[in-house]
């Protein structure tokens, strides 16, 4: 900013300079309008101040922005609310920042949100998570920090009324959020140069709440009046580390253990094609096109890397991105799969079907290997054709026993882009309970179904649920044999198995676990099928 004014006094000392709106005029030279910027982006995790156009990383309504001069603005004719958004789950000790424009005051219906944690990448869905909602009316405007949950919202911050300029708001917003659950609120309008924080009604300037420990995505949305679709106009968006001695270390190159192998499918379906799923497990926005591929076949002997991109492509911290040479063809086998993480690899190596392996380089040497086996597979399934291998643990080292499984049967064999069925976590704890214990299948949208849900103690369990009358009657095999994921939902509709729905009365759900170590566990759960009265 500094920088920037000295260069304007220069240019007027030289030039005759005039101020028309937000555009400098210079002798029939028109200036970009003015611009904020933070004040550094030392180790950023995310970036992008649109310099360089509008960057493909972005998701959401990505055709409702457009950038014109360096601002990311409205496209004509689109309707309210938009939103874009990028991969980002890290929530404590956080900080996001955004330089945001608009001109004319704030309403119900023209306000901005910087999105903290959102669930999925369009913003105006339900959401489980965080965002900060810059609105209120032509004189003052209120900065709001808000706990979305599904449909519903909960303040949990909000400043007093601020005086909102008469032509053209500009600031720089900050929100922090540290490892102990604080939130903190800081500004800078009007190209002051320094953030000052806010106060809520209490006078507090940190408050506490650590609902949500992890995100999914962040982002930028705008809510606005139809003929005012160029007054809001987005400067830079940045998300960093608060304690920038835990990382990242400002560069993109990745270390042993920074990006994972998180998934294999070496023998795909009829029709069907390898794919590669990759995590990255570290702080660090990472550059592909500085990491290969390479196969390793059955005796071991390591095969030529392939490069992921020959051009800038990113992966961000606790982003996946799944290597294939046609995602078309791995989405339409896998329906769950998410499009977005997909990268497509011309060249991307053949993995043996039943034993070999695949090895990750960096530019500084090997990041990540496995070698798989057929034993690695469940020993219960007949064929693990269309079934890929997944991983379990993150902190583990990836060939430690038991660490990789087949993924499980009742998700659809393979997760390509999201969460691993086996996925355990850094703590596992089985259980098993019931949404309600009630449920009236009587298609009036509330409770038709009944919901059993479990979480299993780690991957490569099987199990069989069974429906129950009191009296010990078994009138529904709901599973059978099915090899599980780490957790999930599993309905019943109330009917039996020759397809006849059954009387009101008590009923018992059994679900019952086990695994090729043995390992067997029963578990119970009374519950009534109701009906209108």
């Amino acid at each position: 900013m500094r920088s920037n004014s000295v260069l304007l006094r220069v240019v007027a000392a030289l030039f005759p300079l005039f101020l028309h709106g937000n555009t400098w005029r210079l002798e029939g030279v028109v200036l970009p309008e003015r611009t904020v910027v933070p004040d550094d982006t030392i180790g950023a995790i995310f970036y992008d101040d649109f310099s360089r156009g509008y960057p493909r990383q972005w998701l959401g309504d990505t055709a409702s922005f457009e950038v014109v001069n360096g601002l990311l603005g409205l496209v004509e004719s689109t309707r309210p609310p938009v939103s874009i958004a990028i991969p980002s789950t890290q929530l404590q000790d956080m900080v996001w920042e955004m330089g945001v424009t608009a001109s004319g005051g704030f309403s119900p219906s023209n306000y901005i949100r910087l999105y903290l944690a959102a669930t999925t990448p369009l913003l105006q869905e339900p959401q489980w998570g965080y965002y900060l909602q810059i609105d209120g009316s032509e004189a003052d405007h209120v900065y709001r920090l808000w706990r979305q949950n599904g449909v519903t919202r909960t303040a949990v911050f909000e400043s007093g009324p601020m005086s909102s300029p008469a032509t053209t708001f500009h600031a720089r917003v900050r929100v922090t959020h540290t490892l102990d659950g604080y939130w903190q609120v800081a500004v800078d309008e009007y190209g002051n140069g320094t953030f000052e924080v806010l106060a809520n009604k209490s006078n507090e300037t940190s408050v506490e709440d650590k609902t949500y420990q992890f995100g999914g995505y962040s982002g930028y949305a705008v809510s606005f009046s139809p003929a005012r679709w160029r007054d809001f106009k987005l400067d830079y968006l940045l998300i960093r580390r608060l304690d920038s001695s835990a990382g990242p270390d400002g560069t993109n190159s990745p270390g042993v253990g920074d990006v994972l192998i998180n998934e294999v499918l070496s023998n795909p379906k009829p029709g069907g094609v390898d794919f590669l799923e990759i995590y990255n497990y570290s702080a660090k926005t990472i550059d592909l096109s500085g990491i290969s591929i390479a196969r390793v076949t059955t005796n071991g002997t390591v095969g030529s890397p392939k490069v992921i991109s020959d051009h800038p492509l990113f992966i961000y911290p606790n982003e996946y991105k799944v290597l294939t040479r046609r995602p078309n063809v791995v989405q339409q086998h896998y329906p769950g799969a998410v499009l977005a993480t997909f990268i497509k690899m011309e060249s991307l190596p053949d993995f043996n079907n039943g034993t070999g392996g695949v090895v990750i380089y960096g530019q500084q040497g090997m990041i990540d290997s496995l070698f798989y086996v057929p034993t690695m597979q469940s020993p219960f399934m007949v064929s693990n054709q269309g079934v890929s291998l997944e991983r379990q643990h993150f902190a583990v080292p990836t060939h430690a026993p038991g660490n990789f499984h087949s993924a499980a049967v009742i998700t659809g064999g393979a997760t390509p882009g999201y969460q691993n069925s086996h996925y355990a976590g850094e703590v596992a704890r089985d259980y098993v309970f019931l949404t309600s214990k009630t449920f009236s299948p009587d298609s009036d949208g509330f409770e038709d179904r009944l919901a059993i849900n479990y979480r299993l103690p780690e991957g490569a369990f099987m199990a069989n649920v069974d429906i129950y009358t009191d009296q010990g009657r078994l009138v529904k095999r709901l599973v059978r044999n099915q090899s599980m994921a780490t957790e999930g939902t599993v309905f019943w509709d109330g009917l039996s198995d020759a397809n006849a729905r059954l009387p009101i009365g008590m009923y018992i759900a059994v679900v019952e676990i086990y695994n090729a170590d043995g390992i067997r566990k029963v578990y119970r759960k009374g519950f009534v099928l109701a009906g209108r009265l």
